[in-house]
C-alpha cells in the first residue's frame, strides 16, 4: 500500500540531487521514476503507457521541459557510441539549490521510499532497462529493444538483497523467470 504522495516535480528534483546533480538520458530518468512508482511506498502522481522505450510517461518529459526553460537544468548532447548520442542533463546552480531543499526536507519514511533507486547510480542505461523489463514485464509490452537488452544485458549482477532472495525462490521452486512474466502478464 501506498502511504505518501508525492509530487513529480519534487521527485526530479530529489532524483537530481541524490545523483549528483546530473542523469544521463531522459530513459535513465523516464526508468528512474517508474522504478519509484511501482517499487516504494510512494504514489507518484504521473501516468505511464507502454512504448519503444518501455513504459514512458510525457509528464516526465514535460518536467524536464519546464526546468529547461526555466534555467534549472540544462542539456548537454554528447556521443556515447559511434553515431549515437544521448543528453546529459544537469542542474544549474538554482535547480541545485531547490533540489537541495525539497530533499533535506523529506521525511525519513519518504528518503527510503526514494533510496530504492541507490543500486542504479553507477549503471548503464541498458543494466537500468534490463532491471525494468526483468522485474516489471508489463512495462516491456511495446518495447522495440526488449531483445537487444537481454542479448546483450546480464540481469543478475542487477539482483541485490530481497531482488536476489525472490529470484532465487523463484529458481528454487523449480519455475523458471519466464513463467513468472507469463504469469505477470495473465494478470
Amino acid at each position: 500500500m501506498k502511504t505518501k504522495k508525492i509530487n513529480l516535480g519534487d521527485l526530479i528534483f530529489i532524483l537530481f540531487y541524490k545523483y549528483g546533480g546530473e542523469i544521463k538520458g531522459s530513459t535513465n530518468l523516464q526508468k528512474l521514476v517508474d522504478i519509484i512508482r511501482l517499487d516504494s511506498d510512494l504514489e507518484v502522481d504521473v501516468n505511464y503507457s507502454p512504448y519503444d522505450y518501455g513504459d514512458f510517461s510525457q509528464e516526465v518529459y514535460d518536467v524536464l521541459q519546464v526546468y529547461l526553460d526555466n534555467s534549472w537544468l540544462k542539456k548537454e548532447e554528447v556521443e556515447f557510441q559511434e553515431g549515437k548520442k544521448i543528453d546529459i542533463y544537469k542542474l544549474t546552480k538554482d535547480g541545485k539549490k531547490i533540489a537541495q531543499t525539497l530533499y533535506n526536507n523529506l521525511l525519513t519514511s519518504e528518503l527510503k521510499s526514494i533510496n530504492v533507486v541507490e543500486k542504479f547510480q553507477n549503471k548503464s542505461r541498458e543494466e537500468i532497462v534490463a532491471f525494468s523489463y526483468f522485474w516489471y514485464p508489463e512495462t516491456l509490452i511495446k518495447s522495440k529493444i526488449k531483445k537487444e537488452i537481454f542479448k546483450r544485458t546480464p540481469i543478475l549482477p542487477n539482483l541485490e538483497g530481497d531482488l536476489e532472495k525472490e529470484y532465487f525462490s523463484i529458481i528454487n521452486a523449480g519455475r523458471t523467470i519466464k513463467d513468472v512474466i507469463r504469469e505477470s502478464w495473465r494478470c
